[in-house]
């Protein structure tokens, strides 16, 4: 689990060479580049609002996020970018004096940061921020990694269900769409069929998201999820499938890898599956969202 970062933790100099850089090439400048790495260390490779496991250290797996954003929307109306109201916070002027400020940007996962989009965060919009002072905790609202600690404002089950535990953490699990078991099952399919195309194989892909399961990376309901939408394998069959090869890792006998192989053959009776049938299933759905 990720419960926060002391900015102790990061290296002055390369928070000084993040702030300096002004203008081209943003994502790919070298000092960003080790920043973002750094910060992934330190978050030990979560995600910082849902604590998805980042796998990779590639575009697609993880993005900076600007806890201000950075840029205005567009035809930002003075109406909407002062309001306090919660749907209108996409809505914003932006924040261009923080656009290279090292504790305004975060690691998060594709997902969440494509739902978090440019919601404005400064919990008093009626009164303009002016300069480049940051904000302090208590003025944020938002889950601020920097100074909070993420058990403090939500609590994640081992079955991957999210509870508020401070106005904060509400508001994060209300815009990352935490609170919703639809959006919550198609991330969890979306990463079990990255280790199914890793695994190339349907008994690989179990395999993997069983032990993943073992190592509290993934709920057992959510891999179970996986399987039957982005493998299109039945619903009792998922169960049993997962449910063998948890019993083995788990100190079971051989005899549940002799039942798993049968089920697994009973199923697609060979090694192969169809990665790109997976693959569109996964994206209509994440697009029906």
């Amino acid at each position: 689990m990720f419960e926060t970062i002391s900015p102790d933790d990061l290296d002055e100099a390369l928070l000084k060479a993040v702030r300096r850089h002004q203008g081209k090439a943003w994502s790919s400048n070298a000092d960003v580049v080790s920043f973002r790495t750094r910060l992934l260390e330190l978050q030990n490779f979560r995600c910082a609002y849902c604590q998805g496991l980042i796998d990779l250290d590639e575009v697609g797996h993880r993005e900076l996020d600007h806890i201000f954003p950075k840029s205005a929307t567009e035809n930002c109306s003075e109406v909407k970018g002062q309001s306090n109201e919660f749907e209108e916070r996409q809505h914003t002027f932006g924040y261009p004096q923080f656009t290279y400020e090292p504790l305004n940007i975060i690691v998060a996962c594709k997902i969440c940061n494509s739902y978090k989009k440019n919601f404005d965060p400064l919990l008093n919009r009626t009164v303009q921020l002016v300069g480049d002072d940051y904000p302090a905790a208590n003025s944020i609202l938002w889950f601020y990694p920097y100074v909070h600690h993420y058990s403090q404002h939500i609590e994640r089950s081992d079955n991957w269900t999210y509870t508020q535990l401070s106005t904060q953490g509400e508001v994060v699990i209300k815009v990352c769409k935490l609170d919703q078991a639809s959006v919550l099952a198609s991330r969890f399919s979306a990463r079990a069929l990255i280790r199914a195309k890793q695994s190339e194989n349907l008994r690989s892909a179990a395999m993997v998201m069983a032990a993943d399961i073992n190592d509290g990376l993934i709920s057992r309901n959510h891999a179970i999820d996986a399987l039957v939408l982005a493998l299109e394998v039945n619903q009792e069959v998922a169960v049993e499938i997962v449910q063998l090869w948890l019993d083995y890792v788990t100190g079971g006998s051989v005899d549940a890898i002799a039942k798993f192989e049968e089920l697994l053959m009973s199923v697609v009776g060979e090694e192969s599956f169809d990665i790109d049938r997976a693959q569109a299933s996964i994206e209509n759905s994440l697009e029906a969202l």
